[in-house]
């Protein structure tokens, strides 16, 4: 039996033969009775007819039910039909406010719903439950009944009327109930607003009261929220004190018949018009939900031609390399992670792909930039005459690059002086808006930039500085730290990476300049600032499962940029140091450059192994000097030799300090040189006990493994400590910032 079957058997429907009441009602001239002849029609109907099948009405107890309250009569009630949502304005105040004298009269209560909103409430109710009581109004007062029995006399002829209408909307045709619920006699249409009649004018209305607020002024250090809008917390706190019921729509609760037109206010519509729809295609006597549908669907040929859409991509979740031991190096590695990564390298903006090409220019530049580097500045006007300048230019690119000299050589990779024709033009392959470009750029392109020419071919660095911008992103502060890959030009035999250039040097220049010095070394407060731009940096780049792989003082260039977000051009360095970056000093610093032996650590196993399989050196961690496994140790024993350049002038060299033995994670070692004593000594050791010793730290760390995140930021807010009280002490750091930043313009 289907639902409106049931609904009608609940109705009486049924049995109700309509030809002849439809007769008996054309053939009545006069639709009008006396009023008695209604009034007892109306009372010898108020009992609820009970057939064949019909439920027994129980209460909560199991007993049934008894006679349902009769209607009461009530005034008048107005309708006025409109055809927009109503807005009522409700009183939210707190309950604490003044008293309101209530009146004599109850005040009614409305509930409006949209259309949708009561269609979705109708549509709950449409399932074959247990009949319910006409519903009464249970908040009436007793003085309202009252006021009720004195006004029967006058609305008798209203009520009558009132009647025959809702007895009319009562039975109602087939077609316009279906999908509804019954309606008792006290329902009205879901877009009528009540009015009811003035029997209170006489009374004086109550002049409003006006309410004294106060406002709490916010506090100085208050720091807003800057969650997003609509967060969930926020929405949840700011509930209004009622809601709209939103039920949700299966196929099962629905009609098993219901035709097209119906399912598609349920289900989302695909092609609709022209190609037949997937509910087109099920038969009618085929539910719309069933557990045979998927195998019917496979099994189905489609028509005129079409196939199937597959399932979107997703990339594999977790890491792209399941070996536990490794070579971080190895072509083969890394070959798979740039094959498996998301999204894909092509998708990069700025990142050309020509490997099935050769651009079979590359031993004219390299002859071209030794030429002008060995004759100096004065011999490359004259190497312009002679022979101009080598000018490279790209098909899929509008910009032109002219290459002016040599800036260093490396084993693979030398890197160029280059002039782009075109800095205004931001690097990608199509319009629009990036985060981190444009606008919203960190790094912006220029008219000098630095070409770096790689042999073999490789986008691996490219990839490396791309993803610790992403992860990083243009906001935070180690981001300016971290050298930016403005474009990537791969070919069969060379590779054309684009960098920003930075003139300024090298770390490894300034730790020589300070070496020709009397003292022999940087001032402390200097060692410090430039330890603690280190140590930030690393820490960030950590945080984001990105190793830089050859730390190194000549790969931390200077970065000496006059444009600052905290300071104006005109406006001097402060001889104050602050470790946000205040007074100017944000604009001051280093930049990591060389990420061609960068390793993203997402691609990897959490408990990956590495192994060096290359020749080492004195100046690689202890790990690979030894053959043992490492991961993280290649970037804290770089690091710690840095900051022993600035602190000695030389290299590191370290020694074992604990005896020979072998305690957790090891063995131990220590540098060979020792501290001066006016030196902030607990300071230094520390430091270099974390870097040199990392296993030694991991009980501190968030799972009891590497990186030592919180170890290392407890040595940097040390140092930022220090430094930012002892700052202005002795000549200063300001001054020793100013023989740095002489020392640059005249190597110009």
């Amino acid at each position: 039996m289907s639902f409106e079957e049931i609904i009608a058997t609940h109705r009486g429907w049924l049995d109700r033969e309509w030809d002849v009441d439809h007769a008996n009602e054309n053939d009545t001239p006069d639709r009008m009775e006396p009023l008695h002849e209604i009034e007892n029609l109306t009372q010898d109907t108020t009992e609820k007819l009970v057939i064949d099948g019909d439920p027994m009405v129980l209460d909560e107890n199991g007993v049934a039910g008894g006679k349902p309250r009769e209607p009461r009569t009530g005034r008048k009630k107005k309708m006025m039909e409109v055809n927009e949502t109503q807005i009522i304005k409700t009183k939210l105040d707190s309950p604490s406010g003044p008293k309101i004298k209530k009146k004599n009269a109850a005040e009614p209560t409305m509930t409006l719903h949209t259309r949708a909103a009561t269609d979705d409430i109708y549509d709950i109710f449409n399932a074959p439950l247990k009949p319910t009581s006409l519903a009464g109004d249970e908040t009436g007062d007793d003085d309202d009944d009252e006021e009720e029995d004195e006004d029967d006399d006058d609305d008798e002829d209203a009520d009558a009327d009132e009647d025959e209408d809702m007895t009319d909307a009562f039975y109602g045709s087939d077609a316009e109930s279906t999908g509804t619920t019954r309606q008792t006699q006290q329902d009205e249409p879901a877009h009528s607003s009540y009015v009811y009649d003035d029997a209170e004018e006489d009374e004086e209305p109550e002049p409003p009261r006006t309410r004294t607020i106060f406002i709490p002024m916010p506090p100085e250090d208050y720091e807003p929220p800057t969650r997003p809008y609509r967060d969930p917390a926020e929405v949840a706190n700011n509930r209004l004190p009622f809601m709209t019921p939103i039920a949700e729509r299966t196929e099962v609760s629905l009609d098993v018949d219901m035709d097209v037109d119906r399912a598609y206010q349920f289900k989302t519509p695909s092609k609709h018009h022209g190609q037949a729809t997937l509910i087109e295609e099920l038969s009618d006597s085929e539910p719309s939900s069933s557990p045979l549908r998927e195998i019917l669907l496979e099994e189905r040929a489609f028509t005129n031609g079409a196939t199937p859409l597959g399932p979107k991509a997703v990339p594999a979740k977790g890491p792209i390399v399941k070996e536990a031991q490794c070579s971080p190096v190895d072509g083969n590695i890394r070959l798979k992670i740039l094959t498996n990564q998301h999204p894909p390298l092509a998708a990069y903006p700025g990142f050309y792909d020509h490997h099935s090409q050769k651009y079979e220019r590359g031993g004219e530049i390299r002859r071209f930039a030794k030429t002008a580097s060995r004759l100096g500045k004065t011999g490359t006007d004259k190497v312009m005459l002679g022979n101009p300048p080598v000018v490279i230019q790209f098909a899929d690119c509008n910009s032109r690059y002219t290459v002016r000299k040599e800036l260093g050589a490396g084993a693979f990779a030398p890197v160029y002086l280059v002039e782009n024709s075109r800095p205004d033009q931001e690097e990608g392959n199509g319009d629009g808006v990036f985060m981190g470009k444009g606008a919203f750029a960190i790094n912006h392109r220029a008219a000098i930039e630095a070409l770096k020419m790689e042999s073999p071919p490789t986008p691996w660095e490219f990839y490396i500085m791309r993803t610790a911008h992403s992860r990083l992103g243009p906001q935070h502060r180690a981001t300016a730290s971290i050298s930016s890959a403005h474009e990537m030009h791969l070919y069969q035999d060379e590779g054309f990476l684009f960098l920003p250039y930075h003139p300024h040097g090298t770390l490894l220049d300034v730790i020589n300049f300070f070496r020709a010095e009397p003292s022999g070394v940087m001032d402390e407060q200097l060692a410090m600032f430039f330890s603690i731009e280190l140590l930030r940096t690393v820490e960030a780049l950590h945080s984001k499962d990105v190793l830089h792989g050859d730390l190194k003082p000549d790969n931390c260039l200077l970065r000496l940029d006059p444009r600052s977000s905290s300071m104006s051009l005109e406006q001097a360095l402060s001889s104050q140091w602050y470790a946000d970056g205040r007074g100017g000093w944000d604009s001051r610093g280093v930049v990591l450059i060389d990420f061609g032996r960068g390793i993203d650590m997402k691609a990897f196993v959490p408990d990956v192994e590495f192994i060096a399989d290359w020749k080492t050196t004195v100046q690689d961690c202890p790990e690979m000097r030894e053959g043992r496994p490492w991961t993280w140790q290649i970037d804290y024993h770089g690091l710690a030799g840095v900051i022993h350049c600035l602190l000695f002038g030389k290299y590191i060299e370290t020694v074992r300090s604990d005896q020979g033995g072998l305690g957790r994670g090891g063995p131990k070692h220590k540098i060979r040189e020792s501290l001066k004593r006016y030196w902030q000594t607990d300071i230094w050791s520390d430091c270099f006990e974390v870097l040199l010793n990392p296993s030694s730290f991991l009980d501190h760390e968030d799972g009891g493994k590497m990186p030592v995140l919180r170890s290392m930021r407890i040595v940097r807010e040390r140092m930022e400590a220090w430094l930012q009280i002892n700052c202005e002490k002795g000549a200063g750091l300001k001054a020793a910032m100013g023989r740095v930043e002489a020392f640059t313009k005249s190597r110009k």
